[in-house]
């Protein structure tokens, strides 16, 4: 009997609005809401708040922005940014303060320890719903639409080499059709929200399927391999893993049949922190989407792997794929939302768009 423990979505629905209430109230007690010692604070005015967070580097003046340390694929664009210098070139430092567990990162966001965060549309509107005054800036990555490029698909799906499974299709017939389907996941997050999709494209019922939590892609490839779950969803970089453990690849996220929606994810930051520092939020969505357009060229695929790689200590061969402007386009995020209210996770309208990003850093001067 493995370890992990399976649930079914009617306790994920609960966990869902707990989740975000407690991170909220983890945040208040921790500082007080937007008040944290390294935030926002309630500083008088602008210059004191810059005064705080300006350091000077090689000669020059960058201010500070706080993030949580990162541990998995959204890793690459920070890095890239900082290695590359496009954080510097828009005069701002990013400053990582340490590795929280998933359930921690709205909070200290909301409460000021941190300045910013990242997400896909349906967490940003479940924290939203949940009452977490924070917006979406900028779109962090995508789905890519060209098959030449479908090495850098969100997500690719395995099984053991001795599985039934080929292909989706197979589900329709796997376990006379009926059978429970275990896959790796958090809720919400992409790892809910995909799998729906290609379920729903394919004619499979999504009442088969039931999510179990890990901590990382590394111990879902271990725990499908050891026969505990049916299929392994993971990241780009645990694809060369994912091989290199004899597991069979069946499809990828691009199956879902949602095109470039399927991978959308948003960098956010407090409606405090936008409203006060403005700047500070336009610098970032300008040098974060600079570096997002230097890891999509061809010829720094190889270079942005390898940085990826050595940070998260795998043999990453790809990364994901970026948007490559600032623009916030809707249509990609409504089915997010769409996909929520069909889980019974929102009631239908609660949540609009415009709740959860904002296109106020839309930049036209950045762009590939």
């Amino acid at each position: 009997m493995s370890a992990f423990k399976k649930r079914n979505k009617t306790i994920f629905g609960v966990a869902v609005g707990a989740f975000v209430v407690l991170a909220l109230a983890v945040g208040v007690g921790l500082s007080g809401v937007l008040s944290g010692p390294t935030g926002t604070g309630n500083a008088s005015s602008q210059d004191e708040f810059l005064a705080k967070r300006t350091v000077v580097e090689d000669g020059k003046e960058l201010v500070e922005l706080y993030t949580y340390t990162r541990t998995d694929c959204g890793i690459t664009p920070y890095l890239v940014a900082d290695q590359k210098g496009f954080f510097a070139e828009e005069g701002i430092k990013l400053v990582y303060t340490g590795t929280i567990g998933y359930d921690q990162q709205l909070a200290t966001v909301v409460s000021g320890q941190n300045d910013l965060g990242d997400a896909h549309p349906n967490e940003l509107a479940l924290f939203v719903q949940g009452g977490a005054p924070v917006k979406g800036v900028s779109r962090d990555d995508i789905e890519p639409l060209d098959d030449a490029l479908a090495e850098h698909r969100h997500m690719k799906y395995f099984v053991v080499e001795d599985s039934p499974i080929q292909a989706w299709e197979d589900l329709l017939t796997y376990e006379g059709g009926s059978g429970e389907i275990l896959i790796n996941g958090h809720i919400p997050s992409c790892t809910t929200f995909v799998p729906g999709a290609i379920f729903d494209n394919y004619g499979i019922s999504r009442d088969r399927l039931t999510t179990v939590t890990f901590e990382s892609d590394r111990e879902s490839l271990q725990a499908v391999s050891q026969g505990d779950i049916t299929i392994a969803q993971v990241h780009p970089p645990f694809y060369r893993l994912a091989e290199e453990s004899g597991l069979r690849q069946i499809g990828d996220s691009f199956d879902a049949g949602l095109g470039a929606t399927t991978g959308t994810a948003f960098y956010y930051f407090s409606n405090q922190f936008i409203e006060e520092h403005p700047d500070l939020v336009q610098k970032f969505v300008n040098a974060i989407t600079k570096a997002q357009i230097w890891a999509n060229k061809p010829q720094n695929f190889d270079e942005a792997a390898q940085i990826t790689a050595e940070a998260l200590n795998v043999e990453a061969t790809v990364t994901h794929y970026y948007a490559d402007d600032t623009l916030v386009i809707d249509h990609e995020v409504q089915p997010w939302i769409d996909d929520l209210e069909v889980s019974g996770f929102l009631k239908e309208g609660e949540i609009k768009v415009a709740d959860i990003v904002t296109h106020q850093f839309e930049n036209p001067a950045i762009h590939a």
